[in-house]
């Protein structure tokens, strides 16, 4: 996404056709690129909304060499899913980004639960810190066994 250019024109002043990368991070895909054969990062708001999704998902003591890093979301998979669990849900995944996800801001989590499906749909609102553009992540969480 980012223009191998100076970031400067020779009078000093920003380019304006040039936009640099915000964000990279490694996909757990490990997608590979058809001509290098190296692996594809991803950027900017994909970046940002892996992260979100990836550290709503981890539980505590995945993550090696930071085992405070994590929430318990995929330990109230296994209550009942009622109005109380989806608050206490809500309440978890607000801790956990305020508190590690330092790209983000004005954080709004809706946890819908489905009683049908004994699952719950999880949408997360938020503005990246650096810019005003507003973003959301969607997924279902569900158990497994």
């Amino acid at each position: 996404m980012s223009i191998s250019t100076s970031d400067k024109n020779t009078d000093g002043v920003n380019p304006i056709d040039v936009v640099p990368t915000l964000f990279s991070d490694i996909s757990l895909l490990f997608n590979l690129h058809p001509n290098t054969m190296d692996i594809r990062p991803i950027t900017d708001l994909n970046a940002i909304r892996g992260s979100v999704k990836n550290l709503v998902l981890t539980n505590f003591g995945e993550r090696p060499f930071h085992p405070e890093i994590g929430s318990n979301v995929t330990g109230l998979l296994f209550e009942n899913a009622d109005f109380f669990t989806a608050a206490s849900m809500r309440d978890e995944i607000h801790r956990v980004l305020n508190r590690y996800e330092p790209r983000i801001d004005d954080v709004v989590v809706q946890v819908f639960d489905d009683m049908d499906r004994n699952a719950f749909r999880v949408n997360i609102g938020f503005r990246i810190t650096e810019s005003s553009i507003a973003q959301e992540v969607s997924f279902y969480l569900t158990r497994i066994r």
